[in-house]
């Protein structure tokens, strides 16, 4: 079951007015009101997703994902062969349909030198040089930094550098400097976009969770704040991977709501907040039987089973720290087209679906081989694009373009954000 929309909207609302004073930014705009929806295009699906799949009639955006940074100052395509095709293509193809395209640089596996390169005035003005030569190159309209993540180094992948008391405060030189650039390449052919991958939480500081963005929201265009992966088959007990909200004692403390509360607070406008929707879900091997349980079970920890048929083996070429192996991902389109979900809200046999009124989720269950899958389906990202709505977001963000089902479920639900149909 999914709240009813004029409750999710109440639910919204009584959230914020129980942490913070109302704000001019909270009111929900008319028709499209300028609501964007950005899709992330990893740029490895080539063939097997082509950039004619994507609607652009939903989308507003398209971040072109991952330019990467794991050495030097410079950041590279791991396949440029492939991008001097595919760029202009996905570039041309957006443009005919007044939707922007956004370089991301960085991504997961793909942060490993921000922090000395952030460090340093000289390394900084070589990569930014790199970011308008691509903007000048391509026809792109701006620059999404996806630095996973500023002086966190429980956050991120194994290989990255990291500095615990500066990263913050340089990654905040970098971007404004990278402003300026952009301004400068703007007077060629309008304003170039600035924008930021973040988590759930503020950035990391010596002091804890940075208590004032104020100025990141100054030289931002906004954010993208990164609502999933919160559980997963790294933790003992399972969870939902993008919870609307979070159940406190049962599993990670943070959520949809939490998310955008946090980044409210510390000074950036709900118009330049954009959470993410996860068009995925992630699986693991659960150690009892959950048919008559709730989504919080033990579970096999740091070894995911094998997801969808997309889900291959892979060992990060970057950093033999992390471990390789299986992601345990299954794409929503898949869950529908191989055998798990016969319809948007109905599990096929022998998978059982549950719904969980707290983080407003599915999830399921395969008591035959004690599989957990935590994913969104049409009834959670609706609860999550009414929230969106009634707060007056400035939109949203989805990873990623190629997961959903081939009739677009999930992105009709996003798409009700600018359509003006959020609340039912």
């Amino acid at each position: 079951m999914r709240l009813l929309p004029f409750v999710t909207c109440f639910l919204a609302l009584t959230a914020t007015w129980s942490n913070a004073a109302p704000s001019s930014n909270s009111t929900t705009d008319t028709a499209d009101g300028g609501k964007v929806i950005v899709g992330y295009f990893p740029n490895w699906l080539y063939a097997k997703w082509p950039v004619s799949n994507i609607d652009f009639s939903k989308y507003t955006h398209i971040n072109y994902a991952f330019a990467i940074l794991v050495k030097g100052n410079t950041p590279e395509w791991t396949d440029p062969q492939q991008v001097e095709t595919q760029l202009p293509e996905l570039v041309k193809a957006a443009h005919a349909e007044n939707a922007k395209v956004l370089i991301s640089v960085g991504g997961w596996s793909g942060s490993i030198n921000f922090s000395p390169m952030a460090a340093d005035a000289s390394s900084r003005k070589t990569f930014i040089k790199w970011c308008t030569d691509q903007i000048d190159k391509y026809d792109i309209d701006g620059i999404d930094i996806d630095w996973e993540y500023p002086a966190s180094p429980e956050q991120q992948a194994g290989c990255n550098v990291v500095n615990e008391a500066e990263d913050t405060k340089n990654f905040l030189t970098l971007l404004k400097e990278l402003r300026a650039a952009l301004d400068g390449t703007s007077k060629k052919g309008g304003k170039k976009e600035l924008t930021a991958a973040v988590y759930v939480r503020t950035f990391n500081t010596p002091s804890g969770n940075m208590k004032d963005v104020s100025e990141f929201a100054s030289v931002l265009d906004r954010v993208n704040i990164m609502t999933y992966d919160i559980n997963g088959a790294w933790n003992s007990t399972s969870g939902p991977n993008a919870p609307f909200n979070f159940e406190p004692g049962l599993g990670d403390a943070d959520s949809f709501v939490s998310a955008i509360e946090n980044w409210k607070k510390a000074g950036m406008p709900y118009k330049k907040i954009c959470p993410g929707l996860a068009f995925y879900g992630r699986s693991a091997t659960a150690t009892v039987d959950m048919t008559h349980t709730n989504q919080y079970q033990a579970q096999v920890q740091g070894k995911p089973p094998k997801g969808d048929s997309n889900d291959a083996y892979w060992d990060d070429p970057y950093c033999s720290k992390d471990p390789g192996g299986n992601s345990g991902i299954w794409r929503y389109g898949n869950l529908r087209s191989q055998g798990v979900l016969s319809s948007p809200t109905k599990a096929a046999s022998p998978w059982i679906r549950r719904w969980d009124n707290v983080t407003q989720t599915p999830w399921l269950f395969n008591p035959k081989d004690k599989t957990f899958i935590s994913y969104d389906d049409p009834e959670s990202i609706a609860v999550k694009v009414n929230y969106a709505a009634c707060k007056g977001l400035g939109g949203l963000m989805v990873w990623s373009v190629d997961e959903d089902s081939k009739n677009g479920e999930l992105l009709n639900e996003v798409y009700k954000i600018r359509s003006g149909n959020a609340y039912g």
